[in-house]
This record gives structure tokens, C-alpha cells and sequence, in this order.
């Protein structure tokens, strides 16, 4: 039963520092979206996008890269408390 709870915390272990880099480099590909249509204030090419378009992509991107940046520390925290339960544990 004992070696259990530590496969399932080996696993979460695995799991979470999966997750932190794949979360961390969407928030940073997300943020970098955000600084890029941010600063960018040439006309689009295409007539029929508006201002209003623009800067609802913006946003919808910055909304993705908070998500992404939040789900990298909840992940990175997650795996500090598994590493700390396995090292009192082990």
C-alpha cells in the first residue's frame, strides 16, 4: 500500500514538470504575441479587419498567456510539494 502513494506521487512528480515547461512556453509565446500586437500600429493590409479586431486578439491573447503564466506556478508549486513530500517520505 506504501509504495502506492509514492508511485502516485512519482507520477505527479512526472506530470507537473511535463506541464511547466509546455505552459511556460506558451505564456511566453502568448506574452510575445501581446508585446507584438501592442507595439504594432501599421495599418493591416486587410481593409475589412477593424481596430476593434485587433484589439480583441490582443486581448484574447493576453487572457491566454495569463491562464498559461498561473497554470506554470501552479504546476511549478505542485512539484516542489511533491519533491518535498518524497524527500520527508523517502
Amino acid at each position: 500500500m506504501f509504495g502506492t502513494s509514492i508511485d502516485a506521487m512519482v507520477a505527479l512528480l512526472v506530470t507537473a514538470l511535463v506541464v511547466v515547461p509546455v505552459a511556460f512556453g506558451v505564456a511566453a509565446r502568448a506574452d510575445a504575441k501581446v508585446r507584438g500586437l501592442s507595439q504594432s500600429r501599421v495599418p493591416d493590409p486587410d481593409p475589412r479587419r477593424s481596430v476593434a479586431d485587433v484589439d480583441g486578439r490582443r486581448d484574447q491573447w493576453r487572457q491566454l498567456a495569463t491562464r498559461a503564466w498561473l497554470i506554470c506556478c501552479g504546476a511549478s508549486l505542485v512539484a516542489v510539494a511533491v519533491v518535498g513530500v518524497l524527500i520527508c517520505v523517502g
